[in-house]
């Protein structure tokens, strides 16, 4: 499992370890710019030493690491100068220190404000452009992890200076964070630096990770810095993401055992020509270790689902009746439920989610048609008494919370928060970057996955893993996080099978038993 931090998290990290453990803070910054210098050396391995740096600095700490790996760079032989594009007299005490040594040791230093004097908006952008088109690899380290407004003036010239040379083929090698994203929300905060590699220390930052700001951060490498590993522990609100180590949370097989050990998921899914959905979330449930899966589905579904997934237990209701004692048997028997899949949104339909909800008494998994019907009265939500999660992509939640996408792209952590706090449920939001929301303080972020996965009936597998993961009795937010993470894999490994274009949901739930298999 990994922690990821925001930026004021990163500073808590920070402070914890300066003022509880007693490391001093030139000392982490001495670290994180020889991180960063050896990243860069790395790209320069076997290049000759006249490739000219130059550090792009603001007046924090950021702009102090920019400044301490361009003189740790010069030490080592190349030629790297230092661009100051902050305010002079508004340096931070460290910053002013290792602009101080660098100045000592003879290194090249620029002052941005009194290079650009008195030229016009026009010349200014061209003696920018010029300037920086000097340099082979440019740094940022113009602003750090704790930027939260949006970027104006002069450092957004110079901001788009950089972009501009980098587009000419410049390597930028960002520190901590590319200057410009949010590292709470990934945001892009006006404008900011694209970077082809972020240097970050401790802990990947949050904002380079989700979207738009991926996009600005390029290769990402965490260096160790030497934060006191306890530091993390003091913090509330983290974000977490699982890695392959984490597979090791599947549920034990047992020699002694049957199918009822690992549990019965009734999957209720399907309507008139829409048999596909039910087939996936039933597979997956089986690949991922389910004993027994019951598919409740109209009877024009029956024969295509037998042949489809003939492992599955069909009950059918005839296409225009709902049979309520049917279905409150089989409701009584599971120890997983899934309801929507390819459902429709049909009276019959409306009656299903609702005595669904108002009867189901084990772990509860809402996708796809079940949320459309309830996003026309989110208040039945209530009506659930059993552990719920719901596993909207932006287009359904946007029906169910009431915000359009846009809104949901600028707050969606807090709106997911607010909504699974309100109705009691998992949220799963379904995403580039799939995020869980719950009562536990931590956010799932989900890191597994490609662009392949956007693809018809991917989210129908998802269900039927997380259903599988449930019926062998975890619990229902781990199953959720675990969940996502295996599916993401499995949409990974479809992927290098059949390239990102051609992957199908029935790639994805075939590529499970790889993934498990490891």
């Amino acid at each position: 499992m990994e922690y990821l931090v925001d930026g004021k998290q990163a500073a808590l990290v920070d402070r914890f370890s300066i003022d509880q453990a007693g490391i001093p803070s030139l000392v982490l910054m001495e670290r994180a710019s020889l991180s960063c210098a050896q990243e860069i050396r790395k790209y320069l391995d076997g290049s000759e030493k006249d490739l000219k740096v130059l550090s792009v600095c603001g007046s924090g700490n950021n702009g102090g690491d920019g400044m301490a790996a361009a003189r740790i760079l010069h030490t080592s032989g190349f030629q790297a100068s230092i661009l100051l594009v902050g305010k002079r007299e508004k340096l931070s005490v460290d910053a002013k220190k290792q602009l101080d040594i660098a100045s000592f040791m003879g290194l090249d230093i620029i002052f941005g404000d009194e290079w650009l004097a008195g030229a016009g908006q026009e010349e200014k952008q061209e003696k920018m452009e010029g300037l920086l088109g000097k340099y082979d690899i440019l740094v940022d380290a113009i602003f750090g992890t704790g930027l939260s407004r949006e970027i104006g003036g002069t450092y957004r010239d110079w901001v788009e200076a950089v972009n501009a040379v980098s587009a000419q083929g410049k390597q930028v090698f960002a520190v901590d964070i590319a200057s410009g994203v949010s590292s709470a929300d990934g945001q892009i905060l006006g404008t900011a630096v694209r970077a082809d590699v972020t240097v970050t220390f401790g802990y990947r930052k949050l904002g380079m990770l989700l979207y738009p700001g991926a996009l600005f951060s390029g290769r990402i490498v965490c260096a160790e810095i030497g934060f006191d590993p306890n530091a993390i522990h003091h913090i509330e609100g983290l974000h977490i993401a699982y890695g392959p180590e984490d597979l090791g949370r599947l549920p034990a097989r047992r020699q002694d055992s049957n199918k009822g050990t690992y549990g019965k998921t009734l999957i209720i899914a399907g309507s008139r020509n829409m048999a596909g959905a039910a087939a996936f979330s039933a597979r997956a449930a089986y690949y991922m270790g389910a004993g027994l899966v019951t598919i409740y589905t109209p009877e024009s579904n029956r024969v295509i689902l037998q042949q489809l997934i003939p492992e599955a237990v069909m009950k059918t209701y005839p296409d225009h009746e709902f049979d309520e004692n049917a279905l409150k048997d089989l409701l009584a028997s599971c120890s997983t439920l899934v309801v929507g899949p390819g459902l429709g949104k049909s009276d019959i339909s409306h009656k299903i989610v609702h005595y669904v909800l108002e009867h189901a008494a084990c772990p509860l998994i809402i996708d796809a048609d079940a949320l459309n019907i309830i996003s026309e009265q989110p208040q039945i939500l209530k009506m659930c008494s059993a552990p719920a999660a719901v596993t909207p992509h932006l287009m359904e939640l946007s029906r169910l919370t009431g915000y359009n996408i846009q809104t949901l792209k600028t707050n969606l952590q807090k709106i997911c928060v607010d909504f699974s706090h309100e109705y009691g449920v998992i949220c799963i939001s379904k995403d580039a970057r799939t995020m869980i929301f719950g009562d536990n303080k931590d956010i799932y972020v989900n890191l597994s996955g490609n662009n392949g996965m956007s693809t018809g009936g991917s989210g129908d597998v998802l269900t039927g893993v997380i259903a599988g993961l449930c019926s062998q009795g975890m619990d229902l937010m781990e199953a959720s996080k675990l969940g996502v993470y295996i599916h993401g894999l499995a949409g990974e490994r479809a992927s290098d099978r059949r390239g990102v274009r051609s992957v199908t949901a029935s790639d994805i739930a075939e590529a499970i038993p790889d993934i498990l298999m490891r």
